[in-house]
């Protein structure tokens, strides 16, 4: 047995387990220690991923080669892409889940990782050791100590260890140490850092009660069907591979060879009414939220159900969504209740709405404060300023969300892994992927609730679609090792159709006929007077290239000989690369002008608080946060133009 690695990852969670498989097939020798080898990548609360913005940073992971996109594919039991409404900027993927399946595949690829090994245990203590005479780093991470007195050593620690540090949960008054019900917390790793320097604070998040499938009275519900028909998905046909009615099934990953398996399930939509909201607001006394058992910041977007009966009292219903947790199974989760009241009054709430008279718990709901430590003592990297080779990625970062969490770990554990080859972090922009809005918004913004991605967050998200994630990242995570020839040939095979496919569109042409005419008049649009190329009809909004396909043979049958499986991807991709051609270009435009802030870099021994032409606030703020470039110092909140411009006339190189 192995006590010596070059990375060491701390929690087995959705930024663990990323971050272990990534360091892993980099060729660091890597443990993944959990508490629960049974449990790895659980999903402690709805058994979804992606979703607004956070569906863009899954095909993000996958496009660099990680692995949620693919577990989330393999146990998918309905797609949806929502915004569809709106434009391509803001498409967002969302699957639902089998949790037992999404934990099996996740354990599958753990142990077929090479380099990596697993270890149940729980950490205890980190090992440190002073930094002589640096002026970064105080210490430097020599390895952990497990529950059971067990020392592994490794230059590099990954903490991943989600809501477990100091975990405590509340169901009412009854208060239970643990990370997630069933489950202990983990003493000791906050004290020890705290004592060395580090900023600690508390965070609070909530999950409703579990429910019996037996119990809902379905005919008072609204189905909710995903964007495949429901069914046995491995059955449905593709003769001609893009068209709606009949296209290969939406999938996270960009592999062609990564097929969603599962039977699709539907979900539904119940509602509250005004006796379910007067029970609840009867017992906000006994809310741990109200009667101030819980000081902790709460997640501002996905509010518990007291929150939000208090917040908009104006309101007499909330949607309830009626989540399916698997496949097979009976059990739901109740998105949109979540809850730190006495169970006895969520049964008796959720009893007062008709579709759920019955309802039976599996398990009731509860909040949860755990610690965490606020980003700003990160570097871009995710390696803690004071201790050298310690890395932190997920909650304990003061973020919510699978999601979030898995980009995280996907870069702490590239970044453990080439700093251990001597190799340099690998750092995201802002303009390259939603991952590098997320690290550099908590690196330099900080937090000061749960933080959540939204494509609001990203001002270059035309540039940070869904769809192009692939040509964004795949170059970036081949050239680094972790994406392989497979999914590189795979995105090179797709561009290449995807660009034929758009010259074909700007050569060919469509000449003026009755029949033609009246195709367009019947859409809305002016008919023909001479000959048009099919990209100028294709840039017409109430035209789509499926469309099309109608007055153009030539085009059917091109779309028709598209890469069996990918073709429908193929098509969208070209079709919006045309369609928003001239807001792609003016967005490129200006980021290219705005990053030339982050070529400019700022000394490291600027004196700040001695610069009075600085305001007050921007003094205090540059000294706390030391950015190294223009660029950063311009997001750092109280830092205005203004100041920007001294510090580039002063300090500017």
């Amino acid at each position: 047995m192995k006590f010596n690695y070059d990375v060491i990852v701390v929690g087995a969670g959705h930024a663990g387990c990323e971050a272990a498989a990534a360091a892993g097939r980099l060729g660091a020798s890597t443990l993944l220690i959990t508490a629960d080898l049974n449990r790895v990548a659980q999903m402690s609360c709805n058994p979804a991923i992606g979703g607004i913005a956070k569906g863009q940073i899954v095909r993000e992971i996958d496009a660099l080669g990680g692995q949620t996109g693919i577990v989330a594919d393999l146990s998918a039991i309905q797609f949806r892409m929502l915004n569809r409404s709106k434009g391509p900027a803001v498409w967002s993927p969302r699957v639902q889940s089998d949790r037992t399946r999404f934990i099996d595949e996740w354990r599958r690829i753990l142990d077929a990782t090479p380099n990596l090994e697993l270890f149940q245990g729980m950490v205890k203590e980190l090992i440190m050791e002073p930094v002589e005479d640096s002026e970064d780093a105080k210490y430097r991470i020599k390895g952990v100590t497990t529950d059971l007195g067990m020392s592994f050593y490794a230059a590099h620690v990954v903490l991943t260890a989600g809501t477990f540090l100091g975990g405590l949960m509340h169901f009412g008054s009854t208060k239970v140490k643990g990370g997630r019900i069933s489950e202990s917390s983990s003493e000791g790793i906050t004290a020890q850092l705290a004592e060395i320097g580090f900023e600690v604070g508390r965070m609070k998040t909530g999950t409703p009660a579990r429910i019996s499938g037996k119990s809902i009275d379905f005919t008072l519900c609204e189905r909710q069907d995903g964007d495949d028909p429901v069914g046995d998905i491995k059955n449905i046909s593709n003769p001609c591979a893009v068209t709606p009615e009949s296209r290969d099934p939406h999938k996270f990953s960009f592999l062609p060879n990564v097929a969603r398996g599962l039977n699709v399930r539907p979900c539904f939509t119940t509602h509250t009414n005004p006796e379910s909201h007067r029970i609840l607001h009867d017992n906000l006394a006994d809310s741990p939220l109200y009667n101030g058992d819980i000081q902790s910041i709460g997640p501002r977007y996905c509010p518990s159900i007291e929150t939000k009966i208090v917040t908009f009292a104006d309101k007499d219903s909330h949607q309830l969504f009626l989540e399916p947790e698997g496949e097979t199974t009976d059990e739901y989760y109740i998105n949109g209740f979540s809850s730190s009241l006495p169970w006895e009054v969520q049964l008796k709430s959720l009893q007062s709405i008709p579709s759920l008279r019955n309802v039976h718990f599996y398990r009731p709901g509860y909040a949860i404060e755990y610690d965490y430590f606020p980003p700003t003592q990160l570097n871009h990297s995710l390696e803690t300023k004071l201790v050298k080779g310690l890395y932190f990625a997920g909650q304990v970062n003061g973020t919510t969300g699978y999601e979030e969490a898995a980009a995280q770990g996907l870069m702490a554990g590239i970044n453990a892994a080439r700093d251990a080859k001597g190799e340099k972090p690998l750092v995201l922009k802002r303009d390259q992927a939603y991952i590098g809005v997320l690290i550099d918004d908590l690196v330099i913004k900080g937090v000061d609730e749960p933080y959540r991605m939204f494509t609001s967050r990203a001002e270059y998200r035309i540039l940070l679609r869904q769809d192009d994630a692939d040509m964004r990242l795949t170059p970036i995570g081949y050239e680094i090792g972790l994406a392989d020839e497979k999914r590189y040939g795979a995105m090179v095979e797709k561009r290449d159709a995807r660009d034929e496919l758009i010259e074909f569109l700007k050569r060919e042409k469509v000449s003026p006929s009755e029949k033609v005419n009246q195709w367009l008049e019947s859409k809305g649009t002016t008919p023909l007077t001479a000959g048009l190329r099919l990209v100028e009809l294709l840039k017409r909004p109430q035209l789509n290239l499926q469309m099309l396909r109608e007055i153009s043979p030539r085009l059917d049958k091109r779309l028709h000989a598209l890469p069996e499986g990918r073709g429908y991807e193929i098509a969208e991709a070209a079709e919006i690369l045309l369609k928003y051609d001239g807001y792609i270009i003016r967005e490129r435009e200006l980021a290219e002008k705005t990053m030339r802030l982050e070529d400019i870099r700022l000394k490291k021994d600027i004196d700040y608080n001695s610069m009075k032409a600085l305001s007050t606030e921007a003094r205090q703020k540059l000294s706390l946060h030391r950015p190294e470039t223009l660029g950063q110092a311009s997001r750092i909140p109280g830092v205005s133009p203004a100041d920007i411009n001294i510090l580039l006339m002063l300090h500017g190189r």
